[in-house]
């Protein structure tokens, strides 16, 4: 048996827990713990910019308090740093959070997938549950111009 890595498409022995071509872990669960971690170590940013306005015509009143990590995709994908989830956290950030439904939507999923994922999200049922939504969403998204590239999870 064999592994095929992720991240660089090499062929690995099956008893190799990290590619021996690119470096990166062949486990999905070690995957997920690593990125994980990086998310937790990732500096905050400051800040910065001035707050504009509230009588300025185009001003967009934005949470203050950023959330992160796209937990229920994260599982099903094994990876925080893949490209179906690029996408997605490209369209919460660029689109939903761009309206107020939006913005509910992302408050209420961040208050319940957590939890969910915590508890369902290392069981294939959970995962092959929400594998097609997801895989349809994805599409759709890409061939509305989403990209698939990294992305960096802007403050919103």
């Amino acid at each position: 048996m064999s592994k095929r890595c992720p991240d660089c498409g090499q062929i690995n022995d099956d008893s190799r827990i990290f590619c021996g071509s690119c470096g990166e872990p062949l486990d999905a669960q070690l995957r997920l713990i690593q990125d994980l971690e990086k998310q937790k170590k990732a500096p905050q940013k400051a800040d910065a910019a001035p707050k504009p306005k509230e009588d300025d015509d185009d001003y967009i009143p934005q949470p203050t308090k950023k959330k992160s990590g796209c937990y229920v995709a994260t599982a099903v994908y094994g990876s925080y740093d893949c490209p179906q989830v690029w996408t997605l956290r490209r369209f919460r950030d660029d689109r939903l959070a761009a309206s107020c439904l939006g913005r509910a939507f992302i408050r209420t999923y961040y208050a319940v997938s957590p939890a969910l994922v915590r508890r369902f999200g290392e069981t294939a049922w959970f995962k092959a549950l929400w594998r097609g939504p997801l895989d349809r969403l994805v599409r759709k998204l890409r061939t509305q111009g989403v990209e698939d590239t990294p992305y960096q999870d802007k403050d919103w």
